[in-house]
């Protein structure tokens, strides 16, 4: 209780700064103050103008002309004009006599028919599958030979000759030349024609293959 009592009987004492700032913020309060009085009370004394608006000059009123419509009587047409009678045309008649002619028509002449003459080269008309030699067959060999031969006039082959024999790699053989002449002589042939006429021909040539079934 005794320090209670102490604390409150002693007084509290500002220090003189603080007092000073105090002063000096409640001057510039009080300053500020009265200028923001001063502004309003000009502000409520000076008039505001209402702006001026230019009033448009009067139009006047625009007047149209009146149309005068000129209506002019029809006009009458002219009369025709006549035209003269021209008088009619004479026409002369001319006779025509009628005109004799005399044609002789002789007999036909015949048509003289001129005789075609064929000419051609021989035409094969029958070759036969050639025998495969059995040498040929062993030895799995294959080739071909070149046959020369004469075509006679009814067709038929004569004097056939073997120009080469050859296996399947271009080397000669021998091996398959007895049954190409044996399959040349059997061919037929339509003959060779000159002039319409059949006649031989020599030195025919025919390539004859052999080959093995796959």
């Amino acid at each position: 209780m005794d320090r209670a009592c102490q604390s409150i009987s002693n007084p509290v004492f500002f220090p003189p700064q603080l007092l000073a700032s105090y002063a000096k913020g409640l001057g510039y309060a009080a300053v500020t103050t009265v200028g923001l009085l001063f502004l309003m009370s000009q502000l409520v004394a000076t008039d505001i103008e209402e702006p001026t608006v230019d009033l448009l000059p009067p139009i006047k009123p625009v007047h149209m002309p009146k149309k005068v419509v000129v209506t002019q009587a029809p006009v009458a047409p002219a009369p025709p004009q006549t035209v003269p009678k021209q008088p009619p045309m004479k026409v002369e008649q001319t006779k025509v006599s009628p005109i004799t002619m005399n044609v002789e028509i002789g007999s036909p002449t015949p048509a003289t028919v001129t005789e075609v003459k064929v000419s051609r080269d021989p035409l094969p008309v029958y070759k036969p599958v050639p025998r495969y030699p059995n040498t040929a067959l062993r030895r799995g060999l294959e080739g071909y030979v070149i046959v020369e031969f004469t075509v006679t006039k009814t067709g038929a082959v004569r004097d056939a000759r073997v120009v080469g024999g050859f296996d399947s790699e271009g080397r000669p053989t021998n091996v398959f030349n007895s049954s190409a002449i044996a399959a040349a002589e059997r061919f037929k042939y339509r003959p060779q024609m000159e002039d319409g006429q059949p006649v031989e021909r020599y030195g025919v040539r025919n390539r004859i293959s052999y080959k093995m079934a796959e």
